[in-house]
Order: C-alpha cells, then structure tokens, then sequence
C-alpha cells in the first residue's frame, strides 16, 4: 500500500529541488552572458571600426591615453573625466553619455570647449550591473568604456 504522507513529502522535495535547478541555471547563464556581453562590447567586431576602446583603438592607437574615458564611482554618484585637451572648436570632447545595461540613456553632458574641460558628473542612484560610458570627440569619434556597480 502505498504511504500517501511520503508521497507527498517526496513530491515537495522534488518540486522544491527542481525550482532550485532552474534558479541556479538561470543565475549561472545570466552571469556568464553578462560577462560575453561585456567583452562582445568592448572587443567585438564594431571595436576598433565603429567606436573605439582601449584594448580596441583601431587606427586610433597614438590618442587612447587622451580619449578614454576614465571612470569613478563614489556612492551614487559616477565621475567621467576624458583627460582630452579641449583646443576650442578645432579639437574637444563634445559630450559624455551615460547607458544602462539595456542601452537606455541615464544622462549625458555637452561640453563647451570655449570655457569647460571634459568632466562630468552622473546620478546612478537605483542602477545595477553594468554601465556603459561614451566620452565623443570631434575629431576622434566615441569611445566607450564600461563600468560595472559592485551591489553593497
């Protein structure tokens, strides 16, 4: 005769234990695609050609130290400073934007080179993952970097 009180005990373990399967392979898959993602964007086949990243420049090799954009976060709070000589009209960073993981803007900063050197400041408050960083020049095109939040 079959004892329906274990019955129901190992169908709970079961369901529970195959809950506990999907959990753990969709947080192993995520991770490991966040981390091809990451890469695919800064060495990918549009690096170097298209936009420009410091293992990346492209043809643009003799101006990475000037144009990547270098990047801090303090709290909530994320620092973008390119450490690009602003010359006027002739030669300066036009602007910084900053992209979430799914490539929506959370802010952007227009310089002007007549009177401002190329930092900014962003509030991140309430992002997670990963943030992409576009420092463009005028003469140089985009260069991007990624940054990705440690959660407290």
């Amino acid at each position: 005769m079959i004892n329906m009180q274990k019955l129901k005990k190992n169908r709970y373990i079961f369901i529970k234990g195959f809950f506990l399967l999907i959990l753990l392979k969709y947080l192993y898959f995520n991770s490991l695609y966040a981390e091809e993602d990451t890469n695919y964007i800064l060495n990918g086949p549009l690096a170097g050609s298209f936009y420009f990243t410091k293992t990346k420049p492209g043809n643009k090799e003799s101006v990475v130290q000037s144009h990547s954009p270098l990047l801090e976060i303090n709290e909530n709070t994320l620092s973008v400073f390119t450490p690009h000589e602003m010359k006027g009209y002739d030669h300066y960073i036009i602007k910084h934007i900053v992209l979430d993981n799914r490539f929506n803007i959370i802010s952007e900063k227009v310089f002007d080179p007549s009177k401002e050197t190329p930092i900014s400041k962003h509030n991140i408050m309430g992002y997670e993952d990963k943030l992409y960083v576009l420092s463009i020049c005028n003469n140089h095109n985009t260069w991007v970097d990624i940054i990705k939040i440690k959660k407290p």
